[in-house]
């Protein structure tokens, strides 16, 4: 599978399918380790409009593969009892709506979706799509992070470099995000 950037927004009601061709159920939410950025886990609801959350998750090591327009799984056994144990553990928390503020002290404005980068071996979080509203600026940008960032209870802070390697879609996120300083990226791995 090449890489693929998405918004973990986009994955959200997509289908979960088995490799036999069964629709068994769609992702409810992403769920993102954050110490290391990685996606842990779907969890999930029923299939069709009045169906509710249920009591499995898809924990990432039983993904096949996340595609453009479903999730496939090898069969049934992926799903996992326990999506409430899966959602919450290692303090993971949903960051949207939360402020984006640079390490400087600028309130850049609040995150309306997350980045995610999508490989064979793994699914990362690499950026925040943020609602600008700072300064007269409007719109929505992303903005690319190479590490975890520090998450609070209220915001989200990146480092300024992030700011200075935003894009305005994903069709330039993945240059945008090469292009972050060597400090930036140096700083991320420590």
């Amino acid at each position: 599978m090449n890489a693929l950037l998405i918004r973990a927004g986009d994955v959200v009601g997509r289908p979960v399918l088995t490799l036999h061709g069964d629709a068994i159920a769609q992702v409810k939410d992403v769920v993102v380790d954050p110490e290391t950025g990685r996606i842990r886990a779907f969890t999930l609801s029923g299939r069709g409009l009045l169906s509710g959350p249920l009591k499995e998750a898809i924990p990432w090591s039983a993904v096949h593969a996340l595609g453009r327009d479903a999730v496939m799984v090898a069969d049934r056994n992926a799903l996992r009892e326990g999506a409430d144990r899966v959602a919450g553990a290692g303090g993971g928390a949903n960051v949207l709506g939360r402020r984006v503020l640079t390490h400087e002290g600028e309130d850049v404005g609040k995150v309306t979706d997350v980045v995610l980068d999508v490989t064979a071996d793994e699914a990362r979080l690499v950026g925040y799509e943020v609602r600008l509203d700072r300064h007269g600026e409007k719109g929505t940008i992303l903005v690319p992070v190479s590490a975890p960032v520090v998450v609070s209870a209220d915001n989200v802070l990146v480092p300024a470099a992030a700011m200075r390697s935003r894009s305005a879609d994903l069709a330039e996120f993945r240059e945008a995000a090469g292009a972050l300083p060597e400090e930036e990226k140096g700083d991320a791995e420590q």
